[in-house]
């Protein structure tokens, strides 16, 4: 009896089971296929079912505002934007000053470049007029050392003979042996020059002038004198004036008038070329032969332009 009461049992509550899944099992079926299709369709379920929600008057108090989430969501995109724009305008800032700095560097060292490069240009400018001025200065002295010479080699001859070559000179070529021989030399040769030209000079020595003033009024004069001396001439004065400079030469030793000649080529070498070729055959030969004992290379310069000549 009791294993009879216990199967009852037993097949009631099968019976409640079946009963169950009898119900549920189509709502479960309707469920899943309403889901996959509203998969297949893509239908927002969450929305659609927020969508229900809200049209029931107690169930939407329950549903949280979706607006303010995204709201919520928006501001934090918006404020993590906006770190990230601060964060690049700063960096960019940053990189700005950074170019800034270093371009006024840049300017700064152009500067202290270009103001030393004007110095240097400066001191280079210096240094070339000193070495011009050196230059000159030393082709001055060269040229009143070789004065001097000629000075010293006519003061060293008698005053007749030294008075006759004088007075051959120009004016202002006499002053300018004058002014480095010694007051004896000048009166002695003074007495035995042309007294209109000794008064002239005479008159002239009181004023006393640089030793390059007085070379360039020779050389002025000398040019003046050989730009007059082309123009048509009377034979006979010519012929008087080279045959007393002849007559000069020939009375002075070969050693002598060998060292006059070449210092006058030095000053002037139209001047020296006449003198060789207004003295005779044979003192020529001698004078010739004593230059070049003295400068070998400068008499044989002088012996090819005066054979050119």
């Amino acid at each position: 009896m009791a294993q009879t009461e216990l199967d009852e049992e037993l097949e009631e509550s099968g019976g409640g089971f079946s009963r169950f899944l009898f119900f549920m099992t189509p709502i479960l079926f309707t469920i899943v296929l309403l889901g996959v299709l509203l998969t297949l369709f893509n239908v927002n379920i969450k929305r659609s079912l927020l969508d229900i929600g809200e049209k029931i008057p107690i169930v939407k108090d329950w549903i949280p505002d979706e607006q303010t989430g995204d709201a919520k969501e928006s501001k934090k995109d918006e404020k993590k934007q906006q770190e990230s724009t601060d964060a690049t305008v700063k960096q960019l800032k940053e990189q700005v000053a950074k170019q800034e700095e270093e371009l006024k560097q840049a300017n700064q060292l152009a500067t202290e470049q270009s103001t030393k490069a004007k110095e240097l240009q400066e001191q280079l400018d210096t240094a070339q007029d000193a070495e011009e001025e050196q230059k000159k200065a030393e082709e001055e002295a060269a040229y009143l050392k070789e004065v001097k010479k000629l000075a010293s080699i006519y003061s060293s001859m008698s005053p007749s003979k030294a008075a006759a070559i004088f007075d051959k000179l120009t004016t202002d070529e006499t002053l300018q042996m004058f002014s480095v021989m010694s007051n004896e030399s000048k009166v002695a040769i003074l007495e035995k020059m042309d007294p209109e030209k000794a008064a002239s000079i005479s008159i002239r020595l009181k004023d006393v002038k640089p030793a390059e003033d007085l070379a360039i009024a020779a050389l002025q004069s000398r040019l003046k004198k050989e730009a007059a001396e082309q123009t048509p001439a009377k034979t006979t004065g010519n012929a008087l004036d080279d045959a007393q400079l002849s007559q000069t030469f020939r009375t002075m030793s070969a050693d002598s008038a060998s060292k006059l000649i070449i210092q006058t080529y030095k000053i002037s070498p139209e001047k020296a070329l006449k003198i060789l070729k207004s003295i005779d055959d044979t003192t020529r030969s001698k004078v010739l032969d004593a230059m070049t004992k003295a400068d070998e290379k400068l008499s044989v310069k002088i012996v090819n332009q005066l054979v050119g000549k």
